[in-house]
């Protein structure tokens, strides 16, 4: 496998200078970088997009959190790790349910805000595999408040890096020297003590999917070029309810939705599933019923029976159903999207990698709390439960660290260039092939389809000199079918049709090494 796939000399590119830089604005980024403020140190961020294109941002439903009255961390432990099927890390779910709580209480100090009742209590909402009512909400738009509150706490105390991207992440005999970033047309080098990636997941690399604009996953393929180990890629979080409408996007229809007492019907007004059922079963109820030739609707009418303006309580989901001609009380089309990545980077609850001085943190990175399948709502509390506590290994490794002098240069030696129109010709029959063949469902078959598929591809395009971001993606969609190949067996997300059942042989962990070593491992 090359370690680079572009141009570059490090000599002739303009140099930037950072103690810290953080790859990437959602909420896990903002999150370790305002705890960085905290102590001391003042990171550059750089992002592709402005923080509101985001996947945190986007998030509708809400955070998770033991707040209620009756609720405890406990009882959020023994939920999270059922939804897992067996493959949480402990250790680290108790990190994120009893210090996740605390960093809740710090957003609830910090202003956001969380809808509350007449009397000033925090209304919470169930979701899917929660055995209590523990989700705090800002109506449908959570992550966006979140986020924004913890833009305007580090904008003015952090340097920002807009509409740029990680091309190269640069190592030393497994130690970090520093990045290559790019805008498609101009490169800098950056010289820093450490990085953080905090820059989403992966699963945009299906055709149908919920993510935000441009956020990909090619940085995993950085990463792992870097040396960092992979981990549980075949675990992709199908969300049961987005809107289905031919011809266009995937747009998420928030789980609080169903929460609060919205149903799922198949066409003869039937239900079919226990809608509160973890999110895995749901999705795979409705993938079953579309095989079947019948589709599938969210009816709202029972939230309206029960007094809840819908306008009000869901204004996102609202104006996503009416700009498509739908009325709060039509039934609405929707089928399963890839969502949210499980698998990721390897990491600790403290963000450390396998390389020194690359952390990883928030969807991108993987720490086992998710097992095989993540709870609703805890995505939000892992950015920033995981981002806080990333902030102090990187506060501890900058303190025994210096910046590295960085003298690289390497050439292709390929002159051939692809088009763009050929560039997005592969990018989507990318994505098509891993929703058909590397979806909902898979088999010995379809994975190996795919592979070979996959092979044919990395052939092509090897041979232009920028295919780099196309490349990264094959060794991504290489990743997820080679991991899903491996594991023989169904759990959680990851289902079989030749393997329908879980094997006690499989509760491990799928590490994905250097030149694709795959190796089943328990944490």
């Amino acid at each position: 496998m090359e370690r680079y796939l572009t141009e570059f000399n490090t000599s002739h590119l303009p140099e930037i200078v950072a103690e810290t830089v953080i790859i990437g604005s959602g909420v896990a980024g903002l999150s370790t970088a305002l705890q960085l403020i905290n102590l001391g140190i003042k990171p550059l961020i750089i992002s592709k997009k402005t923080p509101e294109i985001s996947n945190s941002f986007l998030a509708q439903g809400g955070i998770a959190a033991a707040v209620g009255k009756k609720d405890d961390p406990q009882k959020h432990y023994r939920d999270t790790v059922k939804a897992g099927r067996g493959l949480c890390i402990s250790k680290n779910v108790r990190i994120l349910v009893e210090e996740g709580l605390e960093r809740v209480i710090d957003l609830i100090e910090r202003g956001v805000p969380f809808d509350k009742d007449e009397k000033g209590n925090i209304l919470l909402t169930r979701e899917g595999g929660h055995s209590q009512r523990r989700v705090l909400h800002t109506k449908d738009r959570t992550g966006s408040e979140i986020g924004y509150t913890l833009y305007k706490a580090v904008k003015d105390k952090v340097n920002f890096l807009f509409n740029y991207y990680l091309e190269e992440i640069l190592t030393e005999d497994n130690r970090y020297l520093g990045l290559i970033i790019s805008n498609g047309y101009k490169k800098f080098v950056i010289r820093s003590k450490s990085v953080v990636l905090a820059t989403g997941g992966y699963s945009p690399i299906y055709l149908r999917n919920t993510s935000a604009y441009k956020v990909s996953g090619d940085t995993l393929s950085v990463a792992y070029r870097a040396g960092c180990v992979l981990s549980d890629l075949e675990f992709v979080q199908f969300h049961p309810t987005a809107l289905y409408v031919k011809g266009q996007p995937a747009y998420l229809i928030t789980e609080a939705v169903r929460g609060e007492g919205a149903l799922l019907v198949d066409e003869d007004g039937n239900r079919f599933i226990d809608e509160m059922r973890p999110r895995d079963e749901v999705a795979r109820a409705i993938f079953k019923k579309y095989s079947e030739g019948k589709k599938v609707f969210l009816d709202l009418r029972p939230l309206k029976e029960k007094g809840i303006n819908i306008e009000e309580r869901f204004p996102t989901v609202y104006s996503l159903i009416k700009s498509f001609g739908f009325k709060d009380t039509d039934p609405v089309p929707v089928s399963p999207a890839a969502h949210y990545s499980i698998g990721g980077i390897e990491a600790t609850a403290n963000g450390k990698t396998s390389v020194e001085g690359i952390f990883a943190v928030g969807e991108v990175s993987c720490t086992g709390i998710h097992g095989a399948n993540r709870l609703a709502s805890n995505s939000l509390l892992e950015c920033v439960t995981f981002g806080y506590k990333t902030a102090y290994s990187v506060y501890i490794y900058n303190m025994y660290s210096k910046l590295s002098k960085i003298n690289v240069k390497f050439s292709s030696g390929r002159e051939k260039l692809l088009s763009k129109e050929d560039r997005r010709r592969y990018l989507i029959n990318l994505k098509k092939l891993m929703w058909e063949l590397v979806g909902l469902e898979r088999s010995e078959d379809s994975l190996s389809r795919a592979l070979e598929e996959i092979k044919k591809m990395e052939s092509e395009l090897i041979q232009f000199s920028n295919s780099r971001y196309l490349i990264d993606l094959i060794y991504l969609s290489k990743g997820i079918i080679l991991s899903a190949k491996n594991r023989k067996e169904s759990r959680g997300t990851h289902y079989r049709s030749d393997f329908p059942e879980e094997k006690g042989d499989y509760k491990k962990h799928t590490k994905i090494y250097n030149d694709f070593k795959i190796k089943l491992e328990v944490n």
